[in-house]
């Protein structure tokens, strides 16, 4: 699927639930999720439901596991959605508190936006970030995005790549 120096991309799978519960219900990291539901019963059927996702495909929402690459602990998620209208792919990471700073959301994502203009290079690709998220609007400056707008309906900014223009 996807190997960097430090990490590797896999399909969820069953033992990810307790790590996913316990990222997802700790403050340090879901103050800037949009999580509805965290609860185990609903995590449950939400990796059963994307362990068979493929990797960087048309599919409308993906999602993967995020580990390392010398021990296999899981460390996050990725989330990766599609939309065919506007030829966009949205992405949306989420890395546990206790590996957070250490630089592997930049190492993933920037391997995985590689990844995606290869293979679509006229779709944008996209980041929805919460205004106060200072990390993530770093992180994702720092991959060359470049804010568009603050959509309030959504309350997020709007960070995009564009795609390359046919001429």
């Amino acid at each position: 699927m996807l190997t960097t120096k430090r990490l590797r991309l896999r399909n969820l799978c069953d033992g990810d639930v307790n790590t996913i519960f316990d990222y997802r219900n700790d403050v340090r990291c879901n103050r800037y999720q949009r999580y509805t539901d965290t609860t185990r019963e609903y995590l449950e059927g939400f990796v059963k439901e994307y362990s068979n996702s493929r990797f960087l495909s048309l599919e409308p929402e993906q999602h993967y596991a995020i580990v390392l690459r010398e021990t296999s602990q899981m460390i996050g998620d990725l989330s990766v959605f599609f939309t065919p209208g506007d030829n966009c792919f949205t992405l949306g990471i989420t890395i546990a508190p206790l590996y957070q700073s250490n630089g592997y959301a930049y190492e993933l994502l920037g391997n995985v936006t590689a990844l995606l203009r290869e293979k679509y290079p006229s779709a944008d690709i996209v980041a929805l970030i919460d205004k106060d998220n200072l990390a993530s609007i770093s992180l994702f400056k720092k991959l060359k995005f470049t804010e568009e707008c603050y959509a309030e309906s959504i309350k997020s900014l709007v960070y995009v790549l564009q795609g390359e223009t046919k001429k």
